[in-house]
């Protein structure tokens, strides 16, 4: 997939997948109702979105051949695209960056709603479907859980900046490059 998506998406993509594992396994061993499907349900659409934006980018890739690097450009000078190169879709574009932002609500939403279960503890907790089969030995768990949900929410966050950025500049050179053919430049 060289040439699609940043290798920093590509790393954070993954390093996303590999903290959504250990979320499903923690919900899994956790007898406190709403930590169970609450937690597993999170990673599995974080899961499904990233397994979708990853085919999505491989296909795309097979669809239009990889950028040229020359040598004398700078990084900062050189355009998303080549001139040859197939343009990435607006949609796509804009479709990941709402989904991203609902994934961090979702993910942020989740931790908080963590963060008092395990404040309280969930036999104490202020939510009653918590309470339903938990154990004192819960708690444990309950602080993992928080810990790679606040991991996974950090991830996510770095990803929509980047992603944010990235859409930034992409409408930055595309204005720069109607500009230029208004003027007859191009």
């Amino acid at each position: 997939m060289p040439g699609v998506i940043p290798k920093s998406i590509t790393f954070l993509t993954a390093l996303s997948v590999g903290v959504c594992i250990p979320m499903i396994a923690l919900s899994v061993v956790n007898f406190g109702m709403l930590s169970i499907w609450l937690n597993s349900t999170v990673a599995t659409v974080i899961l499904l979105h990233h397994f979708a934006f990853l085919i999505t980018a491989f296909v795309t890739s097979k669809e239009s051949k990889p950028p040229r690097l020359l040598a004398e450009e700078d990084e900062s000078e050189r355009s998303i695209f080549e001139e040859d190169e197939a343009e990435p879709s607006t949609f796509t574009h804009i479709a990941n960056v709402a989904v991203v932002t609902f994934l961090v609500i979702l993910d942020a939403t989740a931790f908080i709603i963590m963060v008092d279960i395990t404040r309280l503890g969930a036999i104490k907790s202020t939510l009653p479907a918590e309470r339903i089969g938990s154990h004192k030995w819960n708690l444990k768990i309950e602080i993992g859980q928080t810990c790679v949900l606040g991991v996974e929410l950090l991830v996510l966050c770095a990803i929509l900046a980047i992603c944010v950025s990235g859409r930034r500049r992409f409408i930055a050179e595309q204005k720069e490059k109607m500009d230029e053919m208004d003027y007859g430049l191009a």
